[in-house]
């Protein structure tokens, strides 16, 4: 080569570079200004919540006041949602402690629902970043790394116009004001791009465990179902292998040693997450399995609808051109085209196993249970597998064509493909616009109905923080139910009671306690449920009807609240039946309960899931609906007087004067993690029909204290937890020097205890030998 081919050579390979340079940043801008743009209705004004937010906010403000009081964080009572519940013992909590965090380290400068709105609002505009370090991460070029960014923001899913309203994607639905406002799942979906790729560079090299451990834990803790999905995706990109052109033998090897990194790394994670994992899996008998769930929710739409809803291109291009869908076919194509390259086997790989499992159980039948813990996950969020998959096959599609026309010596070649990009991506940009204008329109919308009201809302939630304790009702979500159109604006008028901290009973935000699914049958016209449930307020429209027991307390505008006489958060049962089963068989036993003439005679079972010690015959828990429905009970004499109650943000206390044996009934969720004390001495608790907490008291004057307490078990096992990736570097480090300092020990010190005789004689000598 002469020394002007090797000038021009070098010209066209900078031309190149800075052409990919170019392109890489203009992508990036255009994808992260998009969003920031678009979304900046989200902080501006004035700030409310209405959609999944309230759950996340009261979270948030429960873990600021555990972290202001010392305590644990990580375990703590939420009692102001469907009778209370220790949310974070069950549910991923790693983006709620983030923002208690700041809250408290700016010493409560900036309120924690402006966090909130901040934390969505920059998260959604940076994920196009995740999907470019990602993408960089896993092998790819900058130039397909900058169109996985510039596509990411324009997914557009199923929406209800399909079968059924769905969430759990990528989309912009799932996290705005307008859609679902999964906070925890925004946290995943920025996260899970980098934990894949740090976990495969684990897999393939044998190299960045702690990056991968830390990722993957922070998926795990910030989204369970992200966290799963991320290890199903490992688990089947170790069968990559089985595609390279490479002897059999090799293949295999090469397999076994990606599933033995894998495991360790699951074991890193699992040790890294113990404090959650361990007491999760131990108090599962308390966690509610959903007996009621739309059973597209649990098993997925079939294969026959997935497909047709992916080839008319609602997966990816909802009601408008199906540019992204004709990309992601185009790069599905292209890595199979190219499946000698290793890393083009990748986002093939994720999309085509999560569009199977998208299938769902009604697809694969038992062949589902195969995969761990399917039976109790919602296969409709495997949406989100395939969402990550098509961006980054989108990718690889764009890339091809402008790779071709930069590496061209002529400029013009530039012109056609630019053309190409600005037909498929303008389109769903603009309809992406259109979804987010209609999203502020909601937001500004509601704030000028929250504004106009404000006085009337204001002095509302002033009365009711001035009244006795007790649940406040504003009607339920559905279509049945009044509370469904009582609003203020687009939000809810129980949302806007949730948010500002008011014990609500109706519209639920989560149903993990057992009794929540009971709870959907509240009876509004029945007293006995009002001090069953201790809904002591209603807040209701004007025009709403009640019964005469409801009776009108003030009127504030447009809203009434009325008063309701209860026996407070404490009440004193009968329970002359004791059930011991399963948790599956709780909500069955629970209907009957309710629909019985039970609650009227104040006749509470005792139920046992736990196996705890108890004097006394049993009966089975799958049998207590013949039971209940064919037992009979009258109220009898009275058992005595709730004297006084104090109530706190994880206690109860009362002073009772019971007049005969009875139960003490605590009309909030039971869990192991109570600490009950009679009269200062420790007593043993048990579990009351609908789900609540209960105490045996004798005859007489007694103070009882409940409280929620975690126990050091779960302190031991974090401290454990941090203490294992805080090693992770070092064992990374040492580990090979030791294991091969342990090999070499073990090998030499057997030569010498078998005395084998010293070999003085050479390889190539002995060879020699041997043959003559």
């Amino acid at each position: 080569m002469t020394t002007q081919e090797t000038t021009e050579k070098a010209n066209s390979g900078n031309r190149e570079g800075f052409a990919v340079n170019v392109i890489t940043v203009s992508s990036l801008i255009v994808a992260v200004v998009f969003n920031l743009v678009l979304l900046s209705p989200e902080i501006r004004g004035g700030i409310f919540f209405f959609n999944d937010t309230v759950l996340h906010m009261l979270l948030i403000d429960m873990a600021v006041e555990t972290i202001t009081e010392g305590q644990n964080v990580t375990d703590s009572w939420q009692g102001t949602m469907n009778m209370g519940m220790p949310v974070f013992h069950y549910y991923q909590h790693l983006p709620h402690i983030a923002v208690a965090l700041v809250h408290v380290f700016t010493f409560e400068s900036i309120t924690i629902a402006t966090l909130v709105k901040w934390a969505y609002y920059l998260l959604l505009s940076a994920f196009p970043l995740s999907i470019y370090w990602s993408l960089r991460r896993f092998g790819f070029s900058k130039l397909t790394a900058a169109m996985g960014g510039i596509v990411s923001p324009l997914i557009a899913s199923l929406d209800s116009a399909d079968l059924v309203d769905l969430y759990g994607g990528l989309d912009y639905d799932s996290y705005t004001t307008r859609g679902w406002g999964l906070f925890t799942q925004l946290w995943a979906m920025v996260l899970l791009p980098p934990a894949l790729a740090s976990g495969y560079r684990v897999l393939r090299d044998g190299q960045g465990y702690f990056w991968a451990t830390l990722l993957l834990a922070s998926t795990f803790m910030s989204h369970l179902m992200f966290g799963y999905i991320a290890f199903i995706t490992l688990g089947a990109l170790t069968f990559i292998q089985l595609c390279r052109p490479n002897h059999p033998k090799f293949i295999v090897a090469v397999i076994l040693v990606q599933w033995r990194r894998l495991i360790i790394l699951v074991f890193l994670v699992a040790g890294v997450t113990s404090y959650f994992l361990i007491p999760f899996f131990l108090d599962g008998q308390y966690f509610n399995i959903r007996f009621f769930i739309n059973p597209i929710y649990r098993d997925s739409l079939g294969y026959s609808a997935v497909l047709e809803a992916l080839f008319k291109g609602s997966l990816f291009d909802f009601e408008r051109l199906p540019s992204i869908t004709i990309l992601v076919l185009t790069g599905f194509i292209l890595c199979l085209l190219r499946w000698r390259e290793e890393r083009y086997l990748i986002p093939a790989v994720i999309f085509l196993l999560w569009l199977l499992l998208y299938f769902g159980r009604s697809t694969w039948g038992p062949l589902m249970d195969a995969i761990p813990m399917s039976r109790y996950i919602q296969m409709h969020r495997f949406i989100a597998g395939v969402h990550l998959g098509g961006i980054f096959l989108a990718a690889i599609a764009l890339a091809a064509a402008w790779r071709w026309a930069i590496s061209r010596t002529r400029l013009w070649y530039v012109v056609p493909v630019l053309t190409l990009t600005l037909l498929l991506l303008l389109p769903a940009y603009f309809e992406r616009r259109s979804y987010l204008s209609d999203n502020a329109f909601i937001v500004d919308e509601t704030q000028e109905a929250l504004h106009a009201e404000d006085g009337n809302l204001s002095s509302l939630f002033e009365r009711l923080d001035q009244l006795p304790p007790g649940r406040t009702y504003a009607g339920q979500w559905g279509a049945g139910n009044w509370g469904e159109q009582y609003r203020v604006g687009f939000a809810h008028m129980f949302a806007l009671l949730y948010t500002d901290g008011v014990d609500m009973m109706g519209g639920e935000y989560h149903r993990y306690a057992l009794s929540s699914e009971v709870a959907q049958n509240f009876d509004e016209t029945a007293w006995e449920q009002y001090n069953l449930f201790n809904v002591r307020y209603v807040v209701a429209p004007e025009k709403q009807k009640f019964p005469a027991f409801v009776r009108p307390l003030q009127q504030f505008g447009r809203h009434n609240l009325y008063e309701v006489q209860t026996s407070g958060y404490f009440d004193l049962v009968g329970a002359d039946l004791v059930f011991e089963g399963d948790r599956a068989d709780f909500y069955p036993a629970a209907s009957t309960w309710i629909a019985s003439g039970l609650p009227v005679a104040k006749q509470h079972p005792v139920i046992f899931l736990d196996g705890s010690s108890f004097d006394g015959p049993r009966l089975p828990l799958s049998n207590a609906s013949s039971l209940i429905s064919s037992g009979q009970s009258s109220v009898g004499t009275s058992r005595g007087v709730i004297l006084s109650e104090d109530v706190g943000r994880n206690f109860f206390v009362a002073e009772v004067d019971v007049a005969r044996e009875s139960m003490l009934l605590l009309k909030t969720n039971y869990h192991p993690n109570w600490r009950v004390t009679v009269d200062g001495v420790r007593a043993d608790k048990v579990m009351l029909m609908p789900g609540f907490l209960g105490v045996q008291l004798n005859q007489g004057v007694h103070m009882v204290s409940f409280e929620y307490h975690p126990g050091h078990f779960r302190a031991f096992l974090l401290g454990l937890g941090a203490l294992t990736l805080a090693l992770i570097p070092i064992g990374e480090r040492w580990a090979p020097s030791v294991f091969s300092w342990i090999a070499h020990t073990i090998y030499f010190g057997r030569r010498r205890s078998l005395k084998w005789p010293k070999r003085t004689e050479s390889r190539q000598a002995r060879r020699r030998r041997r043959r003559r």
